[in-house]
């Protein structure tokens, strides 16, 4: 792979907010984010390289929350007075993070279901956790310094890429494939409502279904399919898309208004009205 790479960024949605951003809060501009098509070689298994900055100096802290994407994230990190190597491994709550005085991120983020093409782990292993990446490999060190060195985002994420390349390389595994198979399925088809409607898709087994999950994604299939549900209520209130509550459960396979309120609150911290409230 060449040294530099040559980047194609790709564009957020017309709304500016990457999708699923609940709240993203700063008195300033001065924080950034810019996402790249991985190279060909890595396409199968790594769905983004991203970049990361902010220059707070002088403001008040930046907080952002997410519901984020069933995906695994190989981040490394300059701010706070440190330098890290780390991985992010699918989280089930609501993300949190606050920013302050100056850094800047460079990382790759993972297909959903694709953990096993770069980690000798199960994928659930990670749920819900950061962990220092020299506990996966021993030139961890090296790496992050490879990868935060350059003063330039592609020679930087070129490191990044190399690495991930070479991890990758000679792990085959058809059950990684599946199950980012069946995670794209799930973002596609809006009919799938429950594990057991994807299972009996997939020609899987309930249990089946779910050990797939627990070892290649790290989140069960029904929090996956709850998740894009409630990105998508969250997508759409956002937008001014949404129809009404009732509507929109109905659409999303809920039983009812109350069940889709319940659930999108459990997660946001907010209902869809006071959701609503406060992007509108």
């Amino acid at each position: 792979m060449a040294e530099r790479l040559k980047l194609e960024q790709t564009r957020l949605p017309e709304t500016g907010r990457a999708r699923g951003l609940v709240s993203s809060r700063t008195s300033g501009r001065r924080v950034d984010a810019a996402s790249y098509v991985p190279p060909p070689a890595l396409a199968a298994f790594v769905e983004s390289l991203w970049v990361g900055r902010w220059d707070l100096r002088g403001q008040p802290p930046h907080h952002t929350e997410l519901l984020s994407d069933p995906c695994v994230n190989v981040v490394f990190e300059h701010g706070h007075g440190r330098r890290e190597a780390r991985v992010v491994g699918v989280w089930t709550r609501l993300w949190r993070r606050t920013l302050s005085e100056r850094g800047f991120v460079r990382a790759a983020k993972l297909r959903a279901g694709a953990v096993t093409a770069i980690f000798d782990a199960p994928a659930a292993e990670l749920g819900n956790s950061i962990v220092p990446l020299a506990g996966f490999d021993p030139d961890a060190e090296r790496l992050r310094e490879a990868v935060l060195d350059p003063s330039d985002d592609a020679e930087g994420l070129a490191a990044l890429a190399r690495w991930l390349e070479a991890r990758a390389s000679g792990r085959e595994d058809v059950g990684y494939r599946e199950a980012v198979a069946l995670v794209e399925r799930i973002a596609s088809d809006p009919e799938l409502t429950s594990a057991q409607a994807l299972a009996d898709a997939a020609g899987l087994s309930l249990r089946g279904l779910q050990r797939l999950f627990r070892t290649h994604v790290g989140a069960t299939p029904k929090y996956v399919i709850r998740r894009n549900r409630l990105q998508e209520v969250a997508t759409r209130i956002e937008q001014g898309e949404a129809p009404s509550l009732a509507e929109l459960a109905a659409e999303l396979g809920y039983a009812d208004q109350a069940h889709l309120t319940r659930d999108f609150k459990a997660i946001v911290g907010k209902s869809p009205r006071q959701f609503a409230a406060s992007v509108g």
